[in-house]
């Protein structure tokens, strides 16, 4: 073998060794970039997951938010209609003579009974209860809407939540007097105030 052929031969094998690094090299980095692709994309799993977690804790956020801007609201408003003053039942009494004079009602008979919490379960928290004051209402009426609109008077003039329980309404016995009752009505009504503990 001449030199030439050895000296062909180490080049050849140069070059196959410098081939053979090569893809080594190549094939190195290629599970390398594959590897780190592979952990890029669970970094961003991760990361896509944060992100939701995140926006739904701000939703909930926001949603307390509104739900408490709501209940301060009606708080406020509770406190504007006077609904927050301790039980009068003077006013309420002159409230309700007032509007059978002014309805012009045939009749009209209550019984308020004593004030007691509105749920006796339900604990007492920020210092406030809802207190009630239970209330049987007989009428006799020429038609159903004096009952109607003596729930709007009443609710319109006292300092408390008027809350209609129960109401039944009976068709009297024909009359040929005029100004006669037609309808006789039974309700039983809730006073509901807010108070302050003390």
């Amino acid at each position: 073998m001449d030199d030439s052929s050895i000296l062909g031969a180490r080049k050849l094998i140069g070059s196959l060794s410098f081939l053979l690094l090569s893809i080594l090299v190549a094939t190195g980095m290629a599970g390398w970039v594959i590897q780190a692709g592979k952990e890029a994309e669970r970094t961003l799993l991760r990361a896509k997951s944060q992100l939701a977690d995140s926006r739904n804790r701000v939703a909930r956020a926001q949603e307390d938010e509104r739900e408490i801007r709501a209940r301060i609201d009606r708080y406020r408003a509770l406190i504007e209609r006077g609904r927050t003053q301790p039980e009068r039942r003077l006013d309420w009494v002159e409230a309700l003579r007032s509007i059978k004079e002014k309805r012009r009602l045939l009749g009209m008979e209550y019984e308020i009974a004593p004030q007691r919490p509105l749920d006796p379960k339900q604990p007492v928290t920020g210092g406030y209860a809802f207190l009630v004051s239970p209330m049987k209402l007989d009428l006799q009426l020429l038609h159903e809407n004096d009952l109607l609109g003596l729930l709007a008077d009443l609710s319109a003039a006292v300092p408390a939540l008027i809350s209609v329980r129960h109401c039944t309404i009976e068709r009297l016995p024909p009359s040929t007097e005029p100004q006669t009752a037609q309808l006789k009505a039974a309700c039983e009504i809730d006073w509901i105030t807010l108070q302050e503990k003390l």
